[in-house]
């Protein structure tokens, strides 16, 4: 596990030598997976994107002499609708926080303050909570690191106040989708940044329901919720009913219904994935490790399910590789519970990642088909207040019947659901 020691510090130093300190949680926080610990006082250089693309004749980089010092950069590429360029409207490789931070490292940067996604920036107050508790990676796993920070608005716009541009003026052009400057910073930032790490364990837990047909038993329909939640915070220990309780009880009907019926002709693999908030570890480990991992045909994950409108419930996913598995999912539906489907996220132009932010995408990188279903609860998400007494239990029930007629229609099938659309265009960051 990996954590930021709460005494870390970072003050902005103006050209008079005059000293903001910003507060740890509230004013900024350091990424833990990539950051290490830093202390030192630096020059500040605005970089753009932060890219450097030769196939592209793109460096955001080029005459710039950054050792030593830490970049400020945005979120994101350059806005291209054309396929040739940056892969148009899809993210391109050079998007990623990794490569980013692969980049600056290797011409020697000390770090990277990062402008995120407008909609980090005004749900902040839920983004801080996961930098206070750990982050926890596989071992073994090669991470790039280099200090990461990610400072609020507020923060943001004084770093760029009285420079050559202003984080008003920074957000217009990523707004209007114009190219972005590159400058050196008249301020300088001082940090104390302390990571902290220790070993811990997390498991998943997994169950099979045999199939009664010997022809097709060696091949799977997995169904998975994550059992694991944010942990206690601050004294208040946060339950997560809805996030992934209502999953995990929806998971544990589906399954004692395939243990009594019997019905199914290929086998059911139930998995309780541990560790998602941590990063969709537990999904990673297990589909990373699984020597017959391509006999799993599909995977129907629930992770929030028993909140917001009873009718309605976001399907999301089902045809990203498989348009038969969607026919099948929308059919089931109709002749079960009827839900209203939302397909908000599966635009492919969706800021929030929804599809890339839970476990089914560690089966989806796969090639395998999935459905997510989720309530997109955002009223106490991540928060102490998603309690049990919020709960709607008929919505979970239903969600349930619907889960285990997709599951069982699936894993009856004559033949192998036909993947169609091959192409997973990006990862989760």
């Amino acid at each position: 596990s990996i954590s930021v020691d709460p005494e870390s510090k970072v003050d902005i130093l103006n050209s008079k030598g005059d000293k903001t300190t910003l507060n740890y949680f509230d004013d900024f926080f350091a990424n833990r997976r990539s950051s290490v610990t830093t202390k030192g006082k630096y020059k500040l250089i605005f970089s753009g994107f932060g890219i450097t693309a030769p196939e592209f004749n793109y460096d955001d980089y080029a005459n710039l002499n950054v050792s030593g010092k830490i970049v400020v950069i945005a979120d994101d590429e350059p806005y291209s609708t054309d396929s040739t360029y940056f892969e148009g409207e899809k993210d391109s490789k050079y998007s990623k926080e990794s490569f980013k931070i692969s980049l600056a490292k290797n011409l020697g940067a000390a770090g990277i303050i990062r402008i995120p996604s407008n909609f980090y920036l005004k749900n902040w107050n839920k983004i801080k909570v996961f930098a206070k508790g750990e982050s926890v990676s596989l071992p073994g796993k090669k991470i790039e690191k280099l200090l990461n920070l990610f400072l609020n608005e507020e923060s943001l716009t004084l770093l760029l106040e009285n420079e050559k541009y202003s984080f008003t003026d920074i957000k217009n052009m990523i707004y209007d989708k114009k190219p972005l400057p590159v400058f050196e910073m008249n301020k300088e930032i001082e940090v104390d940044v302390i990571i902290n790490e220790a070993i811990e364990k997390s498991f998943n837990v997994v169950g099979i329901i045999e199939g009664n047909d010997s022809l097709y038993r060696n091949e799977y329909v997995a169904i998975g919720a994550h059992y694991d939640h944010v942990g206690v915070i601050d004294g208040k220990v946060y339950n997560g009913a809805d996030d992934d309780g209502s999953g995990t009880a929806a998971l544990l009907e589906v399954a004692k219904a395939f243990s009594k019926t019997g019905l199914n002709k290929r086998s059911i693999l139930i998995v309780f994935h541990g560790a998602e908030e941590k990063g969709l570890l537990g999904s990673e480990y297990f589909t990373d490790n699984l020597d017959n991992i391509n006999n799993i045909i599909a995977q129907i994950n629930i992770d929030m399910v028993g909140r917001e409108n009873i009718d309605t419930i976001y399907s999301v996913g089902s045809g990203k590789l498989s348009s038969e598995f969607q026919r099948l999912v929308e059919e089931v539906n109709s002749q079960t519970v009827n839900f209203v489907f939302n397909y908000k996220f599966d635009d492919p132009n969706d800021k929030e990642k929804i599809y890339y932010r839970s476990d089914h995408y560690n089966y989806a990188k796969y090639g395998i088909p999935i459905v997510f279903f989720y309530d997109n609860m955002l009223e106490d998400y991540h928060k102490h207040s998603d309690e049990m007494d919020k709960i709607n239990f008929e919505k979970i029930r239903k969600t349930a019947i619907l889960v285990y007629n997709i599951a069982l229609r699936t894993a009856n099938l004559d033949q192998r659901l036909i993947i169609d659309n091959k192409e997973i265009s990006k990862t989760a960051n």
